[in-house]
């Protein structure tokens, strides 16, 4: 952690060059009273900086799926949930680490994700 907080404090605005938006979706009622997956929407749209972390290939699958995990900073929030996703160059990637303050000074928010795969081809 404390290289990270050390990375982090030689950050500054103009490396998040990166336009994402944050998405959730709504819930609504069915007609039995199931609460079901409703609309998507925008949470924020914000300036980030998106880094590839860590990459793997997984062989157990017919095709071999290719899997990149990315760390994104942007500026402060409190707002962001840990069932939201994450929509970056048109590809959609969900939360797999809650969003923290490295540094608990309310500069940076950081946060893992994933891209989201159905069957094999990525959405």
């Amino acid at each position: 952690m404390r290289t990270a907080g050390t990375a982090l404090k030689l950050m500054s605005v103009d490396d998040l060059a990166e336009r994402i938006s944050i998405r959730y979706h709504t819930f609504a009622r069915n007609e039995r009273g199931d609460f079901v997956k409703g609309a998507e929407e925008i949470r924020c749209m914000v300036w980030a900086k998106v880094l590839p972390l860590t990459s793997k290939i997984d062989s157990g699958t017919p095709e071999n799926l290719n899997t990149v995990t990315y760390r994104i900073t942007i500026r402060y929030r409190s707002d962001i949930k840990p069932d939201d996703f994450v929509v970056w160059r048109g590809r959609k990637f969900r939360l797999i680490t809650v969003p923290i303050d490295l540094e608990t000074r309310h500069i940076w928010t950081t946060f893992d994700v994933v891209e989201v795969v159905q069957d094999g081809k990525t959405r």
